[in-house]
């Protein structure tokens, strides 16, 4: 890997320590909250806790596997869409199909769920105002490069041969730390906890060097 000198080496380094600290405040919102216990909430709270590991792990290994780190942020962001449906556009049958014990048969019957375009049409049916149009944009902004490492393209071949710029991994990073931050929008429908808008408020006011703009939907 490349990195333009000490001072890009120092940014990065403290950037990745902040987005530790974000994600142990991002991960006690959620552990501090009293949740439904319901098959909706439980699907919701699954897919978020997969969402928040993949982000971990990305800011883990970014320094010496920045290729498997850039990929990770796909099945992060993923996750977060499938999250979200499941919280607003799921029906009973598609929840019990994700919620099934693992065997050859559920694994089966999961081929049956909607994958990343169909549940934004759902939501965009379904949703609150704004959110299949802020998944989507992310998409689109995410879309060609994580394709590419995810298969083994042109841009991690590239980036292996030429070296990583300091502003792709910065970036790569602030967008896992939004990502995650997206997932207490979520916490809030399953909890009567009025506070959570004031700790987003709070988190992103705190920790805005290692946030891109945030979009609410």
């Amino acid at each position: 890997m490349t990195l333009s000198g000490d001072d890009a080496v120092h940014l990065l380094t403290i950037t990745l320590n902040r987005s530790a600290e974000l994600e142990v405040l991002v991960r006690a919102a959620w552990e501090i909250s009293i949740l439904r216990d319901d098959p909706r909430a439980r699907a919701v709270v699954g897919l978020c806790a997969v969402s928040l590991d993949h982000s971990a792990a990305a800011r883990e290994v970014l320094l010496t596997f920045p290729a498997s780190a850039i990929a990770l942020v796909r099945p992060q962001y993923e996750s977060l869409v499938r999250a979200v449906w499941a919280a607003h556009a799921a029906s009973d049958g598609e929840l019990a199909r994700l919620l099934a014990p693992l065997s050859p048969e559920s694994q089966q019957a999961a081929k049956k769920l909607p994958g990343v375009p169909q549940m934004l049409e759902a939501l965009d049916r379904a949703g609150p105002p704004g959110a299949a149009a802020l998944l989507a944009r992310a998409r689109s902004r995410l879309g060609d490069g994580l394709n590419s490492f995810i298969h083994g393209g042109i841009h991690p071949f590239a980036r292996q041969r030429d070296g990583y710029p300091v502003e792709l991994l910065l970036d790569v990073t602030k967008n896992t730390n939004a990502l995650s931050m997206l997932t207490l929008i979520l916490l809030e429908t399953l909890t009567d906890d009025i506070d959570l808008v004031r700790t987003l408020a709070r988190l992103h006011q705190a920790f805005v060097d290692v946030l891109p703009t945030l979009e609410r939907y």
